[in-house]
């Protein structure tokens, strides 16, 4: 097996292994487990996890892009991880700071100021297509690099 299929496999898995451990079991599990702290602590809590995962996923899909090219030889392989790493960046680097912000200006034990409510589910929702879209992706990706490839010369 080559070293760049090798870099390839590893980063795909720590992408979505990150966006499947981070943001789809422990950030939930951690924000909905209000026995020992209030809501407003949990999602406090969970802010550093929510925020590391990204970043994880980011510097995997940055990984992906730079050895697109050469494991999976296909031009829709590249833009596949350039498209990943551009979603990754804005989630992490646009998004997230701006959902933990608005939760922040929430007081969720009393569930005021509504709007404000409001607007932080809004942006939760933005979070979770992007990761959504990026998890499409990344199976594309994966999709991508279990199709055999074809040998020059050959039809």
């Amino acid at each position: 097996m080559r070293l760049t299929a090798l870099i390839g496999m590893l980063a795909l898995g720590l992408a979505l292994g990150s966006i499947v451990l981070g943001h789809l079991i422990l950030v939930p599990a951690l924000q909905a487990d209000t026995t020992l702290v209030d809501a407003n602590l949990a999602r406090a809590l969970a802010e550093p996890l929510a925020l590391r995962t990204a970043e994880l996923a980011l510097a995997a899909c940055v990984i992906l892009t730079a050895v697109a090219q050469r494991w999976l030889r296909h031009g829709a392989g590249t833009t596949l991880a350039l498209i990943a790493t551009g979603i990754a960046g804005a989630d992490r680097l646009g998004v997230l700071p701006r959902v933990h912000e608005a939760w922040g200006r929430v007081d969720l034990v009393a569930m005021r100021p509504q709007v404000r409510i409001e607007a932080a589910e809004q942006l939760s929702l933005v979070h979770e297509v992007t990761t959504a879209s990026l998890v499409v992706i990344l199976i594309a990706i994966a999709g991508l690099a279990s199709v055999p490839r074809s040998r020059p010369g050959k039809s």
